[in-house]
């Protein structure tokens, strides 16, 4: 199962337990009862577990993620973009960029663009090519 899969699971397992801790909740201050305090001790505990799931399998394992931006004129972003990105340059043709380390962000042209994250505004590239 993938990790879109297994966060896209959390997430709805975190609303469904939102929801029945409120009804829990409802009951509770209708007619009190350990049983029902219990339930929502355990229920709120595994909507705080899916929570913190969700939070940390959207971070990289094993360290902070490379960005490089290895083009000339070249933007690589780790995050999201808030505002407006523009980049440009000149693509000289030949020779080999490396990736960043285990992948990671990369704009390797001239005048790409790469993005870790949502882009909120305009994205714009433009790239002349010389042989």
């Amino acid at each position: 199962m993938g990790v879109r899969v297994k966060r896209a699971l959390a997430a709805g397992a975190a609303g469904v337990l939102a929801a029945v801790s409120g009804v829990v909740t409802n009951l509770i201050t209708d007619s009190p009862s350990w049983t029902l305090v219990i339930a929502l001790a355990v229920l709120v505990s595994a909507g705080v577990g899916a929570q913190v799931y969700l939070n940390d399998s959207g971070t990289a394992q094993g360290g902070p993620v490379s960005v490089l931006a290895a083009g000339p004129g070249s933007i690589a972003i780790g995050g999201s973009a808030h505002g407006s990105v523009r980049a440009g340059g000149q693509h000289r043709g030949g020779g080999e960029v490396p990736m960043g380390p285990g992948g990671g962000i990369t704009a390797v042209g001239g005048g790409s663009v790469a993005i870790g994250g949502d882009a909120l505004g305009p994205v714009s590239a433009e790239a002349d090519t010389e042989r």
